[in-house]
């Protein structure tokens, strides 16, 4: 039986030839290990479930990296996504030599914010609150509002108003696309429709 016939699918055959090249780095139960004693730390907890999906060592045992995390961890994607984000942001804090954030919540607001200027804000935040353990989220949040982008604001379409003698029209629109005069035209099509109903009955 060859190396080809063991496997199913041809993913399985790639995660298992990577695993060979791969003997120095953590297995399976190691870094569930480390997801399990991170879950205080989110910074530890996001490293190892970045390792696992990337190496696809859920592989085995569950049909999908979603199905694993419920299975497993009893959480959603979206919970796994901003871990695995929020350690990224964490180790890019550490590596400019500045203290990891001790909350989740901290790294995703500093996610927020523009890269030159997040390793700024954090220091701004922790001086500002007396220390790295009285930092909150809102403090963040607050501190980068000046650096976030405005969003985009969609102004509504201005109602278009006709005026004749003894009579107004006022068409608004919820899209600027549309059509002035096809939208006149449908309305006297409308009008002649119920006129004529009126003189039949």
């Amino acid at each position: 039986m060859g190396l080809i016939d063991k496997f199913k699918r041809p993913s399985d055959l790639a995660v298992s030839l990577d695993s060979t090249e791969e003997t120095t780095a953590p297995t399976l139960d190691e870094l569930e290990a480390q997801v399990q004693t991170g879950l205080e730390s989110f910074a530890t907890a996001g490293r190892a479930l970045a390792a696992i999906k990337s190496r696809k060592l859920y592989r085995p045992g569950f049909t999908s990296w979603e199905s694993y995390l419920v299975e497993r961890w009893r959480f959603t994607g979206d919970y796994a996504t901003k871990l695995i984000t929020a350690a990224a942001v964490a180790d890019e804090l550490v590596s400019a030599g500045l203290p990891q954030p001790l909350r989740e919540s901290h790294a995703r607001e500093l996610k927020k914010i523009p890269t030159e200027h997040r390793g700024e804000l954090w220091q701004a935040a922790i001086a500002d609150a007396g220390g790295i353990d009285n930092v909150t989220a809102e403090q963040i949040a607050s501190k980068g509002a000046k650096h976030r982008k405005p969003k985009a604001r969609h102004k509504k379409p201005k109602a278009v108003t006709l005026r004749g003698k003894g009579w107004v029209i006022v068409v608004s629109r919820k899209t600027a696309d549309l059509d002035i005069l096809a939208i006149l035209d449908e309305a006297t099509d409308q009008l002649e429709a119920k006129a004529a109903a009126a003189k039949a009955a």
